[in-house]
């Protein structure tokens, strides 16, 4: 037994368990793909601990080293790479790639040294790499560069250069890998850093590695730094699922979860900017508040995962007619708020009420039946109605009611304390450029 490993295995072992409980709290296919990846480094580290005169045979050893280190950066690839679960393109091409790369890695691993063993896998790699380039993504370039990558290999294995070949072929698998991280990772992330690091060490020692080999004393320094970047990357790892949780976080702070939509901080943050900048301006601005009419019937009949349904269709349908408004919100409930300003110069008041109330009443389809709410609508304008944020959203909210109660009365509302809805006398008509 070679104890030597026992610390970075120890390691390692604690960081991928970290990971491990970060998942719980963090689930997503991206993660499961880094721990499997991580789960058969672990493997091939753990090989090592055996390589001693009386321990297991070299061969499966070997064997069992250069098979994690090709299975655990294919997966690295594509769980780095822009593939979804449902791109049987990449998934396919990735399997056909990879099949010749395990044939010739096994026979590294068991020590067949001979071009027989290898250069069948190296025809199969270049037919089958050319022509799922041409066939799965229809690119000339692709197929050439694949070809090319193969012909190159064979040329080596012509030359008894086997080592070469192989540790040469991981090192292009690693760094597509560390391609694939440093695009698909946040540009400002430090787990980034770390993780794109690790691999681009990875893939160079990869290369590196049959040169250094013949070389003992230069060897033992190589295989710490090689033990070393592990542990980089699954601290990496471990920093990226935390950088996205705290950004999660910041998200729902000014965002509601259920639709998307600001939430009543972030919508009342926009109302104070937008007001301050059109004083400075002497520009105009619209508040509108709607509420759902039909919405609480549908809870009461279809439950709420209904209702829920309900509101992110609202949800969308305002945000289609996003680019008139500076700030779509919900307050909570079934209570949205929309502001405009005059920036938008080619709709009047009644065209936006009218774009709100159609978009409110398009049909909702919920198992078969087709659903449809309205909204009562408030608008309260600046400076006509009032020059402060609360104010604006009291006057708005209170016409909102007004209207609401000539449908459905509310006992707790008098009517002598809602402002006219014609309190300015002409805002029905105006455009957003003359209100």
């Amino acid at each position: 037994m070679n104890y030597a490993f026992l610390p970075d295995l120890s390691a390692l072992t604690i960081l991928i368990v970290i990971l491990l409980l970060l998942r719980r709290h963090h689930p997503q296919r991206q993660t499961n793909l880094w721990l499997l990846g991580l789960f058969l480094t672990l493997i091939e580290s753990s090989a090592h601990i055996f390589y001693a005169p009386s321990g297991l045979p070299s061969t499966i050893l070997h064997t069992v080293v250069i098979v994690c280190y090709l299975l655990a950066g294919l997966v690295f690839v594509w769980g780095a790479g822009d593939y979804s679960p449902t791109d049987r393109a990449g998934y396919l091409y990735l399997i056909v790639n990879s099949i010749p790369l395990f044939g010739m890695c096994t026979s590294y691993g068991l020590h067949r040294f001979t071009t027989q063993a290898f250069l069948p896998w190296i025809a199969i790699g270049a037919i089958a790499g050319a022509a799922s380039s041409l066939v799965l993504y229809r690119s000339a370039l692709r197929s050439v560069l694949v070809a090319s990558g193969w012909i190159a290999m064979g040329l080596l294995v012509s030359q008894g250069r086997f080592r070469e070949a192989v540790y040469w072929s991981l090192g292009i698998v690693y760094a597509i890998a560390t391609v694939n991280f440093y695009r698909k990772l946040p540009r400002n992330s430090t787990g980034r850093l770390a993780i794109v690091t690790g691999f681009s060490i990875w893939a160079f020692f990869f290369f590196l590695h049959p040169f250094i080999v013949t070389y003992r004393t230069y060897a033992d320094i190589a295989s710490h730094i090689w033990n070393m970047q592990k542990s980089l990357i699954s601290i990496g790892m471990i920093l990226v699922m935390l950088e996205e949780q705290i950004s999660c976080n910041r998200w729902l702070a000014l965002h509601d979860e259920l639709t998307g939509l600001s939430n009543r901080r972030s919508f009342e943050d926009h109302l104070a900017t937008s007001l301050e900048r059109c004083r400075r301006s002497h520009s105009t601005l619209a508040v509108f508040m709607l509420d759902l009419d039909g919405f609480k019937q549908i809870n009461d009949t279809h439950g709420h995962h209904a209702g829920d349904q309900l509101l992110r269709h609202i949800a969308t349908c305002l945000l289609e007619n996003g680019e008139c408004f500076a700030s779509i919100a919900r307050l909570g409930g079934d209570e949205f708020t929309l502001l405009s300003c005059d920036s938008n110069r080619d709709h009047s008041i009644e065209d936006l009420r009218e774009a709100v109330q159609e978009a409110t009443e398009r049909p909702f389809e919920l198992d078969g039946q087709t659903l449809r709410v309205s909204a009562s609508i408030g608008i309260a304008l600046y400076p006509d109605d009032a020059d402060d944020a609360t104010r604006l959203l009291r006057i708005a909210d209170l016409r909102m009611y007004s209207i609401k109660q000539s449908r459905t009365p509310l006992r707790h509302i008098r009517l002598d304390t809602v402002p006219s809805l014609t309190a300015s006398g002409r805002f029905r008509s105006r455009s957003l450029s003359n209100f």
